[in-house]
């Protein structure tokens, strides 16, 4: 076959396009190239010109370069023609001015196009982050403002940097984050759009250099399993993309939230050690437990879980430990309290014994304000004083738990209760639509705990009837699970109309007989806007479901080890945290001034260890942390009323 004969012109008008298809700098260089060739052009066309028609005017032949360079740099110079003596001068200027018009304005049209499409990327977050040791965060949902806020308050004395990778519009993600955050103090927060799950996205937004990777889920609690499993599935591709991103070996440490056991294992097996995976309903179901148990305990856990108040650390003295035991350990903290430790094998142990000698590459878990107050002293801060101690225990007694409302953490619930009672406990439920899977999932529960009575009931929410006659005022406490819906608000509203009718019941029951009702209200909320609202309703312990989860999601993305100290925590199996009466601690602490570090000394008799106190008086004062005060100064003192207590980290409640 022949070989096609092309044209000087078509082959021209390919080279050219080939060119200019390249990108911004090849089309500036050409601009660039045709404005040289034209000045050199018309240049020599002007020197010679010069020579055939000699003009009295231009004593120098260099000046007509610079006549040259003027007239194809301005268009402005044509007014200056008149200064030309002879008409080929002239003509020759007229040619140069109207080839720069046409060159310049090329340029000037050029580059303000390259400009409008750079404002148009960084519209759409497609630049790259150049930042090192930053928080990133993938993906976008309610969780992140809680989260933001818990970082910034964790950089509060140093510069820290968070960037957001979403499937979002950039400029939606500002909005959103500028009407809902006034101040970022010393944070930056810096915004990208495109796909999770993409690895050049991954890498433009500095996984490199992260110091950590936060992998939030589009589903919500109230969402259905199918949009969680979905939800889950994009989780675990993106979990895998930071992988791929960045390698096995290097992966920075990367904590997750998956609602579905099965992906969290799954999730948790991609890189042994590196992700760390949280589930809403599990952490927020044992804490929802917990606190009913125990007056006064969610106020304790508002405080542990954020960087606002009091924080997990772990902690090396350089000269290491000496021959020390944990017991004395506890007198070489003036305002920290040590409640574990991590040993070298990354084994994490909460209130360990007392006489357990530490190893110099033990870290040992404390409890601080800031790391700048983890003050450690070689010797021995304060001496607690000898008081008469008590020996009482405390009855564990038969309880009885009235959950109003099913969702995800039900189930849960459900089980830990039964975990935590003794026999001859009760602890019931309540639906608005008793339906073959509850029942089926109930059932399947009360099997497993014989001992324990457990019913299920389904009543019409709206009738104040059928309410009075579950005598919820005979129960130790009645929780009151968050439901369904599309938005926080919509489903925060329900809720706290299923309050408001059981605490106008409380109020006629009190009114018709005179006694005061010892019941406690717990109340779930997923908007922690809505918490105050709760407070004036009569609830004494409240949850706070988007603000538990997302302190706990700040801290872990600072280490992550920190998620296995909340794990053994909130589980049945060790130490749990307790609020016990004073009385369980001193016989005669009416009589006595007594220091915190009397307190602590008190506590380990017990082999328990003493974190904080109580002040009945202040429970309701908002201004004195309603009555909480963890890890005061050893040498506070205090005159102790009945009604008081200590906040302990014990192996029961006894």
């Amino acid at each position: 076959m022949d070989s096609q004969k092309y044209t000087f012109q078509e082959k021209f008008k390919y080279t050219l396009d080939n060119l200019m298809s390249k990108g911004g700098l090849y089309v500036f260089l050409a601009l660039l190239l045709m404005f040289m060739v034209a000045f050199i052009v018309m240049g020599a066309v002007r020197v010679i010109i010069f020579f055939f028609f000699h003009d009295p005017n231009i004593e120098d032949p260099l000046q007509l370069i610079w006549h040259a360079f003027s007239q194809i740099t301005d268009s402005g110079a044509l007014a200056e023609l008149d200064t030309d003596s002879n008409l080929a001068g002239k003509l020759v200027g007229i040619a140069t001015i109207s080839l720069g018009i046409v060159l310049f304005s090329s340029m000037v049209a050029f580059i303000t196009q390259e400009f409008d499409k750079r404002l148009a990327m960084l519209r759409k977050g497609k630049s790259k982050v150049i930042e090192e040791d930053h928080i990133l965060i993938v993906g976008f949902s309610e969780r992140v403002i809680d989260i933001i806020r818990e970082i910034v308050l964790a950089n509060e004395s140093d510069e820290g940097v968070i960037a957001i990778l979403a499937d979002m519009d950039k400029e939606e993600m500002d909005d959103y984050l500028r009407d809902r955050i006034v101040d970022l103090q010393s944070t930056r927060v810096i915004t990208r759009s495109g796909s999770t799950t993409s690895l050049i996205n991954l890498q433009n937004a500095g996984i490199d250099v992260a110091h950590s990777v936060v992998v939030l889920n589009t589903a919500k609690a109230s969402d259905n399993n199918d949009v969680k499993e979905a939800a889950d599935a994009k989780v675990l591709k993106t979990i895998m993309a930071v992988v791929a991103a960045k390698g096995e070996d290097s992966v920075p440490p990367v904590v997750a939230e998956v609602h579905i056991d099965r992906y969290r294992n799954l999730a948790e097996t991609i890189v042994e050690g590196k992700i760390t995976t949280l589930n809403e309903a599990d952490l927020l179901a044992r804490m929802l437990v917990q606190t009913s148990r125990c007056e006064g305990l969610s106020m304790v856990y508002m405080d542990l879980v954020g960087f606002e108040g009091n924080e997990f650390y772990f902690f090396r003295p350089d000269q290491g430990w000496g021959t020390q035991n944990f017991g004395e350990l506890q007198y070489r903290f003036m305002e920290t309290v040590p409640l574990g430790v991590r040993n070298s094998e990354g084994t994490i142990t909460m209130n360990p014994p007392l006489d357990y000698v530490l190893n110099d590459d033990d870290d040992i878990i404390v409890l601080a304000e800031d790391d700048s107050t983890i003050n450690y002293s070689d010797n021995q801060v304060i001496e607690p004083k000898t008081h008469t101690y008590s020996t009482d225990r405390a009855e564990i007694p038969v309880e009885k738990h009235m959950i109003v409302g099913w969702n995800n953490k039900a189930p849960i619930v459900l089980k830990e209760y039964a975990s935590y009672m003794i026999k001859g406990s009760a602890v019931n439920l309540v639906v608005e639509n008793l339906n073959p899977e509850i029942k089926k999932e109930f059932e399947d529960i009360r099997k497993q705990f014989s001992d324990i009575e457990m019913k299920c009931k389904q009543i019409d929410y709206h009738s104040k009837e059928q309410l009075k006659r579950l005598k919820l005022q005979e129960y130790t406490t009645v929780s009151i699970l968050a439901g369904r819906g599309e938005e926080a608000e919509e489903i925060d509203s329900k809720t706290i109309m299923r309050l408001l009718q059981i605490r106008n019941i409380f109020q006629e029951h009190t009114r018709a007989t005179g006694n005061e009702i010892q019941t406690k209200l717990i109340t779930e909320i997923v908007e922690s806007e809505n918490t105050e609202l709760v407070l004036k309703a009569g609830v004494k312990d409240f949850l706070i479901s988007n603000q538990f989860v997302s302190k706990i999601f700040a801290q872990v993305a600072e280490d992550p080890d920190v998620m296995r100290v909340y794990d053994d925590l909130f589980s049945e199996e060790g130490s749990e945290v307790y609020v016990k009466p004073i009385s369980l601690y001193f016989e005669e602490f009416e009589k006595e001034d007594i220091s915190f570090a009397d307190c602590v000394l008190a506590a380990q008799k017990r082999s328990e260890i003493c974190f904080g106190i109580k002040i009945r008086a202040e429970e309701f004062d908002s201004s004195k942390s309603f009555g909480i005060n963890l890890i005061p100064n050893k040498k506070t003192s205090y005159k102790f009323q009945p009604g008081d207590a200590l906040i302990t980290l014990a192996e029961d409640e006894s």
